[in-house]
Order: structure tokens, then C-alpha cells, then sequence
């Protein structure tokens, strides 16, 4: 009976740890897919080296599959003659030796990809140290395909920039570069003359001094519009829940919202929701906002309540930086006007310079088609 006991839990053991041994494996390979996927985003094609790097860690999980055959069986029985009778002590302390290799080689690649991620942030140090932002060559490639190419501008203190352009210009996906919604491929941006991509800048950190309001308002449509305003407060910025709450109602009241803090987004117009998008992120005290082509997604009659919030923004002297198709809010709202085409920044220049006499066909072309409409 006890040899028949032995062979069962031999078995059984056997099986947990080649189903542990795979599932190791798979989540290896899918771990290292996504380090490599970063890479290419970080090093561009020249690759060669991550590959070679990421072959040699996968050969990991089929080292463990031989250590197993050929020394496990004695590790195996040396717990089992040791007392660890029991078969479920054997599993886990088998198991849990071979997490201890996953850990061990899992924190060496986190390791690694920090060095990378953070290698050619060094090559760039800030130029203007009057910006509060500055951006230095960024460019941005989705696969083969180049957004952005070598955008360099800066913007200082209580500046509006308005960025325009035709869609597909990359506008937006500047922004999003701006606030790390997604990686450059290449360049710098600095904020207060501070590499974003640094070790020592806190990204949670870093998005509450950079707000960003969006096309689409992202709202959470679970809670009230008060909570909206409130939650990222408490949840970043540390604040109780009562100081939250007076801030939040104090810019709710400033975007004309303060009858709607207990409704939730789906019962708001389109207007609505992006005013409660702007308190929300003027709650959080950002010292730059995003403004994401904040009127695309709303209709012809909401656009003006929407604009009337941001023109008293800029009036009160916030730094924004504003993607918009709405010519006349660039021209007497803006300090500056800059114009992309193809991922590049074509002109830029004061609203009259922009608008009245601007220097490249390209520009003439777009603005008398805009203002055609």
C-alpha cells in the first residue's frame, strides 16, 4: 500500500509540475512579446541584439523541463524521505523553487528594460529653461508608419498654444506623447527642464501637473459628477475626501455644473460632460492642461458653452495647449498658433502672422479651406 501511495504521489506531483513548468513558459513568452514590442517602440528596427537577448531567457523555461527529468526525481524523493510525506507539502515546495528561478529572472529583464527605457532619455537636456514645456526631435512610429517627425517647440508659463491642421497631421497624437498616453520612438519632452522619461520623474505625478481633456470626455459613467471630480484627488493627490469635495464644487460652480453633482454622465448633454471633464481636471491643479479637440464630438449649439469655459481659462492665465478646428478660438484666444501637416510642424507664428499672412502655400491652402466652410 505505501509503495502504491509513493507511485500516486509521484504521478500527481509529476503532473502539477509540468503543468507549473508551462505555465511558466507561456507567461514568459508572452511576457518577453510585450518587452520586445517596447523595444522596437524605444530602438527602433535595429533589434538584432533584443532578440538574441530575448532567446536566450526563453531557454529558461526548457532548462526547468530538463532539470526536472534529471535532477527533480531526487529532490522529489529527498522531501519525500524528509518527512514531507504529505503531497501537497512536495508540490509546493517544488513549485515554489521553480517560481523562485521566475522571480529571479524576471526582476534581471525588469532591470534591463529600465536601463533601456531609460538609456536615450540622457542624449537630451533642456535648452529653455524658461519653458514649462519643451520638446526636443520627438518623433513617434507605429510600425513602419511615421506620425510624428522631429516636432521641436517649447511653451511658456500662462501661454495658449493653439495647435491646427488637417486630420491625420499627428496633432493628437502629439498631445498624447505630451502626457505619455503614448511613448515617443525617439527625442524628449522636458517639464520644468525635467526629462519625463527619467527615473525621477513620477508619472502619476507628472499627469496631474499635465491635465489632458479629451474628444470624448472619459468620464466614469458609474459614478456621480461629483465623484468624478473627487476620485483622482484622492486617489493621487492624497487629498481627503472633504477638501476634494469643496475644491471639485468650487470648479463645478466655475464651469456653471453645480446643479448636476449627484447626476451621472448619461444623463448630461455633450456639453455638459465636457464641462465636467474641464473641472475635473482643473480639480486635480495642473499647471499645464491638454485640450484634445475638446469640441469635435459635441453639437454646433454646445460648442459655444464649451469655448466660453476655455477662453475664461485662458484669461485667467492657465498654460494650455489646445488641438482645435475652431479657427476663431485660435486667432483671438492664442499667444501662439503652430500648424502641422504630415507630422511636422510646417509654421507657427502670433494668430496674425497664422492667420493674415501666412508664409508657406500649405498653410494659405488649409486656412481658406477651413474658413471656407
Amino acid at each position: 500500500m505505501e509503495t502504491k501511495s509513493m507511485k500516486i504521489n509521484r504521478r500527481n506531483i509529476s503532473v502539477c509540475i509540468i503543468l507549473s513548468i508551462i505555465t511558466s513558459g507561456i507567461y514568459k513568452i508572452y511576457w518577453y512579446y510585450l518587452l520586445l514590442k517596447n523595444i522596437r517602440e524605444l530602438k527602433g528596427d535595429n533589434n538584432s541584439s533584443c532578440v538574441g537577448e530575448m532567446l536566450c531567457l526563453l531557454f529558461v523555461p526548457f532548462y526547468q523541463i530538463y532539470w526536472w527529468f534529471t535532477r527533480g526525481k531526487t529532490v522529489e524523493k529527498k522531501l519525500l524521505e524528509n518527512g514531507c510525506n504529505a503531497e501537497s507539502n512536495a508540490v509546493l515546495y517544488l513549485i515554489l523553487l521553480f517560481l523562485g528561478f521566475d522571480i529571479v529572472s524576471l526582476a534581471i529583464m525588469q532591470h534591463d528594460f529600465n536601463s533601456l527605457r531609460f538609456e536615450d532619455s540622457e542624449r537630451f537636456t533642456a535648452k529653455d529653461v524658461d519653458s514649462i514645456i519643451e520638446i526636443q526631435h520627438l518623433q513617434k512610429k507605429f510600425g513602419d508608419h511615421e506620425v510624428l517627425n522631429d516636432i521641436n517647440f517649447s511653451v511658456k508659463k500662462g501661454e495658449v498654444v493653439s495647435v491646427i491642421g488637417s486630420s491625420g497631421s499627428g496633432k493628437s497624437t502629439m498631445l498624447r506623447c505630451i502626457n505619455l498616453l503614448e511613448t515617443p520612438t525617439d527625442g524628449a519632452i522636458f517639464f520644468h527642464g525635467k526629462n519625463i522619461q527619467s527615473k525621477e520623474v513620477s508619472l502619476k505625478q507628472y499627469r496631474a501637473k499635465v491635465g489632458m481633456v479629451f474628444q470624448q470626455f472619459n468620464l466614469f459613467d458609474n459614478m456621480s459628477v461629483l465623484k468624478n471630480c473627487t476620485v483622482g484627488q484622492i486617489r493621487v493627490l492624497k487629498r481627503s475626501k472633504e477638501e476634494a469635495e469643496k475644491i471639485a464644487l468650487d470648479f463645478l460652480g466655475k464651469v456653471g455644473m453645480s446643479q448636476y453633482i449627484n447626476a451621472r454622465p448619461r444623463q448630461l448633454s455633450g456639453g455638459q460632460k465636457q464641462r465636467v471633464a474641464i473641472a475635473r481636471t482643473l480639480a486635480m491643479s495642473p499647471e499645464v492642461i491638454l485640450f484634445d479637440e475638446p469640441t469635435s464630438a459635441l453639437d454646433p449649439e454646445m460648442v459655444g458653452e464649451v469655448l466660453t469655459v476655455m477662453k475664461k481659462l485662458a484669461d485667467s492665465g492657465f498654460t494650455m495647449i489646445v488641438v482645435t478646428h475652431e479657427m476663431a478660438f485660435a486667432k483671438d484666444v492664442s499667444d501662439r498658433v503652430v500648424f502641422m501637416d504630415s507630422g511636422l510642424i510646417a509654421e507657427e507664428g502670433s494668430p496674425k502672422e497664422i492667420f493674415e499672412n501666412p508664409k508657406l502655400p500649405r498653410t494659405r491652402e488649409f486656412l481658406a479651406r477651413i474658413l471656407a466652410k
